[in-house]
Formats: structure tokens, sequence, C-alpha cells
């Protein structure tokens, strides 16, 4: 298996553990989860350009660099900043709590960013 389908079936796989999670009421595992099926949609389309990252930030600025270039659309940049950010808090913030609404919504985000990476991926 090539590292694009590798990571697309992480992908997959990560936003089907944040549902379960969600459903078991672990909300923080689930906003983790679902950044990282967001991280790793990221990977695949990164990888099919080419370009490799070694941290988060590069990863970002990569995407960033990829909406610059109309590949795919600013607010799938945001979605992804945006679920890194919580990752983090869902990760390290002690005291930080997530509703069962927030944590919906932000997978349900994830899905679109899921499908739009691979329809770009298919765009080349």
């Amino acid at each position: 298996m090539d590292e694009v389908n590798f990571c697309l079936e992480e992908a997959e796989k990560r936003i089907e553990a944040s549902k379960i999670l969600l459903n078991e009421g672990f909300f923080k595992d689930a906003v983790s989860r679902t950044y990282y099926s967001m991280y790793y949609a990221s990977k695949a389309l990164l990888s099919m350009k080419g370009i490799q990252t070694k941290t988060h930030r590069g990863l970002r600025l990569k995407i960033g660099e990829l909406v610059i270039k109309g590949v795919i659309e600013r607010e799938y940049g945001k979605d992804l900043t945006k679920a890194e950010d919580k990752r983090e808090i869902a990760d390290y913030g002690m005291y930080k709590e997530f509703s069962m609404e927030e944590v919906r919504a932000l997978i349900e985000d994830a899905e679109r960013f899921l499908e739009r990476i691979k329809r770009a991926i298919k765009e080349g």
C-alpha cells in the first residue's frame, strides 16, 4: 500500500474511532482522534504532491500553501487549525470539557475535510 492510500485509510479509521468515543462519552478522546483524521488526510494530500513534513506546524504550513495555490479552499485550512487547537486543549487542558454537540460538529467538519481532500487527490 502506498503512503497516500495508507494515510487515507488511517484518516477513515480515526473518524470511526472518534464516533465510537463520542457515543461512549469520551469527548476529549474523540476530539483528539478527530484531529488525527484530518492530520492523516492532510498527510495523504501532501504525500501525493511529494511534500513531506516532520511536525504538526509544518503540516499546517504546507496545507496553507496549498490553500494559497487554490488546491483546497480556505475554510479547510481553518478547519484543520481549529481541530488542532481543540486537540491540544483536549490532550493538555486538564479542566476543559467538550460537549457532545461540540464534538459532533468537529466530526462533521472532519468528514467534510476528508471528502474534500479525497477530491483534491483525484483532481491531482
